[in-house]
């Protein structure tokens, strides 16, 4: 079930936040946030890719890092057989969501999209499918994420809610595909 090493585990997500640190150095020099989700605009559907690797601060930078380091470990440590479609769900699957029915007009960026997608797909895995070691990992996830529940409710305008909405969704609808199939961790 678990992959040989929690190192090989980390590339991915690693990988995936030295490019997110990468694109906000980046920024500095060339302004990037004209590449985020912009619902239901042609232009925005460029976001679908570009949007999970832009921030709007260090702060919203820091905040996406350590929840995908952790989540995305978790992820390709213990379900490697599955880890790329969860992530490749979560990731490209919350962002078409966003862009089909988010609040028209608005500019969606960051990771925590994905960080919802990962983090939910853990709490409800185990739930669906009922071994004591995804149970395990789904109670660990969520005494530590638990609070992520209430981001997926508007609090303020300037956060996406939507894309914690969106990632909420897909992870519990990839949890539940996966959940029910016994060749997957």
């Amino acid at each position: 079930m678990a992959q040989s090493s929690v190192w090989g585990s980390l590339a991915t997500p690693f990988k995936f936040v030295l490019l997110m640190w990468a694109v906000f150095f980046m920024e500095a020099i060339l302004p990037l946030i004209n590449f985020g989700i912009i619902p239901r605009e042609q232009v925005g559907l460029i976001g679908i890719i570009t949007a999970p690797v832009i921030h709007g601060s260090l702060s919203h930078l820091i905040s996406n890092t350590i929840p995908l380091l952790f989540l995305g470990t978790v992820l390709f440590f213990f379900y490697p057989r599955i880890g790329w479609n969860v992530f490749f769900r979560c990731y490209f699957l919350t962002n078409i969501l966003v862009w089909l029915f988010a609040r028209p007009g608005s500019n969606h960026i960051g990771a925590s999209g994905l960080v919802y997608g990962l983090a939910f797909f853990l709490i409800f895995f185990g739930i669906f499918k009922r071994d004591m070691l995804s149970i395990l990992i789904s109670i660990v996830i969520l005494l530590m994420y638990g609070g992520i529940f209430y981001g997926v409710l508007p609090t303020d305008p300037r956060i996406s809610w939507e894309s914690h909405l969106a990632g909420a969704l897909v992870g519990i609808f990839t949890a539940v595909t996966f959940g029910s199939d016994k060749q997957t961790s």
